[in-house]
């Protein structure tokens, strides 16, 4: 009976109670020790502006960055003929935002060479449809020059550098091309032989052997039926 009042007394004294005490405060040393350590490895203590590197050429971006503990990632290059390659289109974080020393900024900017883009064929084609397609594709320096052909208005080539191209073939986008199309005239036509009339004068210098020296002018058909 006295042994049972003095642990009624004591509840410390009690096995259960002191292992249910001992896995309280482990667990409150436990969850201590993880709120430390994120707070070192977010490093709360530690943020920095992000510097604006919008417009800048990559090396140039590199130091400046690299000067406020951060690293960066081209995410995406985008080619555009008029701008400056290597130029950087956009950043996230965005200038002057507030981040932890040691993440990333992410970076968008203009390819130095352009992508390469594959013309599909485009023989016996419209000419309009076959323009409007390459227009769409990129390809805005066309060059129409026509050849003799049965029907006016088809294409009958791409050519780049000089050179047909075959279907699906690779170029880098925004290059000139000549489009070989169909001017409906035949070889033939465009070369008629004309008749030359000879005066009934020079019929007769011609078989006499003389020679006949034709004028600039043609002469005028004369009918000798009525002399």
């Amino acid at each position: 009976m006295n042994a049972k009042k003095a642990r009624m007394k004591n509840p410390l004294g009690n096995s259960i109670t002191k292992n249910v005490l001992l896995m309280i405060a482990a667990g409150i040393v436990f969850l201590l020790a993880i709120l430390v350590l994120l707070h070192i490895y977010t490093r709360q203590n530690k943020s920095v502006d992000v510097p604006h590197v919008k417009g800048l050429q990559l090396k140039e971006a590199t130091v400046l960055l690299k000067s406020k503990g951060l690293k960066f990632v081209v995410v995406d290059s985008l080619y555009e003929r008029d701008a400056i390659p290597g130029a950087i289109i956009e950043q996230v974080p965005v200038a002057e935002s507030r981040t932890k020393s040691g993440r990333e900024v992410f970076l968008t900017i203009y390819a130095v060479n352009p992508p390469q883009l594959a013309v599909p064929g485009l023989v016996d084609y419209s000419y309009r449809q076959a323009e409007a397609l390459l227009i769409s594709m990129g390809f805005e320096q066309l060059t129409i020059q026509e050849v003799p052909s049965e029907y006016k208005g088809l294409v009958k080539a791409i050519e780049y550098r000089g050179r047909k191209l075959q279907p699906e073939e690779k170029i880098p986008a925004g290059s000139p091309l000549t489009m070989i199309v169909g001017s409906g005239l035949q070889p033939d036509s465009l070369d008629i032989e004309r008749d030359y009339i000879v005066s009934p004068s020079e019929v007769n210098i011609q078989e006499s052997g003389q020679k006949s020296v034709p004028s600039k002018q043609k002469s005028p058909i004369v009918d000798e039926s009525f002399f």
